[in-house]
């Protein structure tokens, strides 16, 4: 039996591999060949009651010299735990591979021991300008240090995986394409009747609105989006648009085009929502709209589908593999195909609830019994 560690580390605000790491981890709570040991930040209690062990992480700071020297160890693949201390060291020694749902160093490239970590996008190639000079080094040397040193890679899509060969260099042998379904916490999931109007009145909802889940980064397409609803609003009067998520990057441009536009009333940004409150917020939608310009898998959509929420996603990267026939795609760079694809959905109820019940069927064959089986192909050949 090995000992796997599982590195849970990232959190809420790092978008959709918050929810992708509650897939993995709700994944391999069916396995009973493996001891799972789940690494997570201090305060991070969503695995507290699954039955693995869990150790939390204190991250110390490192000074300007151990970053030097740790930058320089990444570029020359020298992966010797130097400056970790005895903790970290008791933390980490009995682990056999680690698994990296984020793209991190920490701690398995430094322990020199094997592990599999997910790459998710190389959206950097694509929009430069959407990243500091500071990203867009780290973001290179991480990706191809890790997949150098990386037993395996995981992605979503085969497109994602072609990106990784065409320019990590990888042989893609390597790479194992592994689809995630939705967290189990959104499949089958059971409303309580009084709950939504306790969630409408908390977060001021409208009767009629669209709903986007997303941060404020630039290639979430926030701009267009809200150029493209005022378009609807100048036909129907009663429709409101609803975003959640940071309130930070591209956040001031979205504020500045939606007084622009005289949209105040009509669109709401909530922020931050209680991961409890999430479906209840879905369901009240109309439907999901996902206007990114570059995405590799979107949790959203799975969520969306499992929900039985009619979803109208742009049409980039692995969207159009992900929603298939099981929703409505538009141009995301057009505002005049943003709004007449959402229109589609919102004029014929029929239509929309129709390629609902496509989706729920789609995300429901991705069972956590079979995303296991997956993982486990992965591991045992390791």
């Amino acid at each position: 039996m090995k000992q796997i560690g599982v590195l849970a580390l990232g959190d809420k605000y790092g978008g959709g591999i918050y929810q992708y790491t509650q897939s993995f981890v709700d994944a391999l709570k069916y396995d009973n060949t493996n001891n799972y040991i789940i690494f997570c930040n201090a305060h991070d209690t969503r695995f507290d009651h699954y039955g693995f062990e869990v150790r939390k992480i204190n991250k110390l700071n490192s000074n300007f010299f151990k970053k030097i020297v740790r930058i320089f160890q990444f570029i020359l693949f020298i992966r010797k735990p130097w400056f970790f201390s005895k903790k970290e060291l008791e933390n980490f020694e009995d682990i056999d591979i680690f698994i990296s749902p984020v793209i991190s160093a920490y701690p398995h490239f430094y322990m020199d021991k094997p592990f599999v970590f997910t790459l998710h996008d190389m959206q950097e190639r694509y929009y430069p300008d959407f990243f500091s000079v500071i990203e867009l080094s780290t973001r290179w040397l991480n990706n191809r240090t890790l997949s150098m040193c990386a037993a395996r890679i995981l992605c979503e899509s085969n497109y994602v995986k072609s990106d990784i060969v065409k320019f990590t260099g990888v042989n893609e042998n390597k790479i194992s394409i592994i689809q995630s379904p939705p967290p189990e916490y959104f499949l089958n999931y059971k409303f309580i009747n009084a709950q939504f109007e306790i969630v409408s009145q908390k977060y001021n909802l409208p009767n009629k609105y669209l709903f986007y889940p997303a941060q404020c980064w630039f290639h979430k397409n926030h701009i267009k989006l809200v150029e493209a609803f005022k378009k609807l609003t100048l036909k129907y009067d009663d429709i409101y648009l609803i975003l959640s998520g940071s309130q930070q990057n591209n956040y001031d441009n979205l504020i500045r085009k939606i007084d622009e536009l005289k949209l105040s009333e009509k669109v709401k940004h909530i922020g931050y929502v209680d991961y409890d409150d999430l479906p209840y917020i879905y369901k009240m939608s109309k439907m999901l709209v996902m206007p990114t310009l570059f995405e590799s898998i979107s949790i959203p959509i799975y969520e969306a589908f499992a929900l039985k929420i009619p979803v109208c996603s742009s049409n980039v990267v692995a969207l159009p593999e992900q929603v298939g026939n099981a929703g409505i795609l538009f141009n995301p760079n057009s505002t005049n195909d943003i709004a007449s694809k959402i229109e589609l959905l919102l004029i014929d109820e029929a239509f929309a609830k129709d390629k609902a019940e496509i989706g729920f069927q789609k995300v429901t064959n991705y069972s956590h019994e079979h995303y296991k089986k997956k993982l486990l192909s992965v591991l045992n050949d390791l």
